[in-house]
């Protein structure tokens, strides 16, 4: 499939021209209510541009689950030589925005494509196979999608399964597409209105076959002149606010849910540091404790080898002083015995008066 014809839009176009990030970018479509518009909804990373890629070159595809659209945008196309226009919606749950600031988006555009009487001819919601189960952002962005359509002409909406091929087991995949179909919490009230349910599993062959049964489905009813979405007829005719329609409430509700859980959480996280915080506190009071502690040992301990070196040292000194008692007592019982020996020997000696010899 390749591209189809594009026209410059001028300045009170539908879409304007000044998202254009360069003049080197495709030029954006001017599209009027002749046209015929297929807008590609899902939640991100479902294989939205990928979808668009097989009838237009304009559509910019990543290789990851990250969000490569960032804004809406309008892909010109050709099907069975006929010129339809793809409308790329940027995906809730995106990597880099709010879903509040994408639901803004989508609504303020379909706002302005019914002002200027550009009536959707169909809409092609993806989903992935591949998901175990559909919870949070899955759940809700279901929810946003339904309460955007409403339940009136649906029957130029396909709810698109991808990613089939990313399946081991063919049977449990299986398994989930008849739960979407019958489910009161997925699909159940859009198919009992009229939505078909349809795989895209074969590339560029399933994509077409999409695409040629909405353009069947717009083209049976002569008095259907496009869809006209549950949001556009709030908006512009029941003059809503975007909080205030039925895909706003289901996005503030789960904007509160969000709210309660966090604070929960919240709670949750200030009790368990409260504990912590009293706990460590606790363990730095004994660790405080015992360092006391271990400091007034180690005084005491400190105290003691002091005495024990002050006792050593009055001992070395008390017996320093002993031994100079010692030897001052030595050296008077060494000089007595000089003189005793001294005076023993004179005693003894022969050298007496009556022992000597008067010579007349």
């Amino acid at each position: 499939m390749g591209q189809g014809p594009s026209k410059q839009a001028p300045a009170n176009s539908l879409w304007s021209t000044e998202n254009d990030v360069s003049s080197s970018e495709p030029a954006v479509p001017d599209i009027g209510p002749e046209d015929t518009v297929i807008a590609v909804m899902g939640l991100t990373g479902v294989g939205k541009s990928t979808f668009i890629s097989y009838f237009s070159d304009t559509a910019i595809v990543g290789d990851d689950l990250e969000s490569c659209t960032s804004t809406l945008s309008i892909h010109p196309a050709t099907i069975s030589d006929r010129t339809i226009y793809l409308i790329d919606t940027p995906g809730f749950d995106d990597t880099n925005r709010t879903d509040t600031d994408i639901l803004k988006e989508i609504a303020l555009w379909l706002h302005h494509s019914y002002d200027a009487s550009v009536k959707l001819a169909g809409i092609v919601y993806l989903h992935r196979i591949q998901d175990n189960r559909v919870g949070g952002s899955g759940v809700k962005n279901i929810h946003l999608f339904r309460e955007l359509c409403g339940t009136d002409r649906l029957s130029s909406v396909v709810l698109a399964t991808t990613m089939w091929d990313t399946v081991p087991d063919q049977s449990k995949a299986e398994e989930r597409e008849a739960e979407l179909k019958t489910s009161p919490d997925f699909w159940a009230g859009l198919v009992e209105h009229g939505c078909s349910v349809l795989r895209q599993d074969d590339g560029a062959a399933s994509a077409t076959k999409i695409l040629e049964h909405i353009i069947t489905q717009s083209s049976l009813d002569s008095k259907q002149e496009g869809i006209t979405l549950q949001i556009q007829e709030e908006i512009a005719e029941e003059g809503k606010a975007l909080h205030e329609t039925s895909a706003g409430e289901v996005l503030k509700a789960s904007l509160e849910e969000q709210q309660r859980l966090y604070e929960a959480k919240t709670a949750l996280l200030e009790e368990q540091l409260s504990k912590i915080a009293s706990e460590l506190a606790s363990l730095q009071d004994a660790q405080a404790t015992r360092d006391e502690q271990v400091r007034q040992e180690r005084e005491r301990e400190h105290r003691a080898v002091e005495k024990r070196e002050m006792s050593r040292e009055e001992e070395i000194i008390a017996f320093k002083r002993e031994l100079d008692r010692l030897r001052e007592d030595l050296h008077c019982t060494r000089v007595k015995q000089e003189k005793t020996e001294a005076e023993y020997r004179e005693l003894t000696s022969n050298r007496w008066p009556w022992n000597w010899c008067i010579v007349m």
